[in-house]
C-alpha cells in the first residue's frame, strides 16, 4: 500500500499500489475534482514529495495545462491522472 498526504488539509490515507488516486481523494478529503479524464484544471495540484513514486505526466495533462496557460512542469499535475506505484506522495492544491 502507498500513502497519499494532502499537505493543506493535513490528511493522509492509503492507496493500493498501482491505483489512480482520484477516487481515494474524493473519499478521504475535500479535494476539488470534476472530470476524470484530464480535460479541466479543477484537480490541479503540486507534487511536493514522491514524484518518483508516480506515473509520468500524461498527454492530457500537458495539453490541459498549456491551454489553461498554467505552469507546465513535472511537479504540476492533475490529480485525476496520478497513479501511485509505491511509497509516499505529498501533494498540495
Amino acid at each position: 500500500m502507498a500513502i497519499v498526504k494532502i499537505k493543506n488539509e493535513n490528511v493522509e490515507f492509503e492507496v493500493p499500489d498501482g491505483d489512480l488516486i482520484i477516487e481515494y481523494l474524493w473519499n478521504n478529503s475535500s479535494f476539488p475534482a470534476g472530470c476524470i479524464d484530464g480535460s479541466t484544471t479543477i484537480c490541479a495540484c503540486v507534487v511536493l514529495q514522491g514524484i518518483e513514486n508516480i506515473n509520468p505526466r500524461t498527454h492530457a495533462e500537458i495539453v490541459t495545462f498549456t491551454k489553461a496557460n498554467m505552469p507546465n512542469s513535472a511537479r504540476n499535475r492533475l490529480a485525476c491522472q496520478i497513479r501511485i506505484f509505491k511509497g509516499t506522495l505529498v501533494i498540495e492544491y
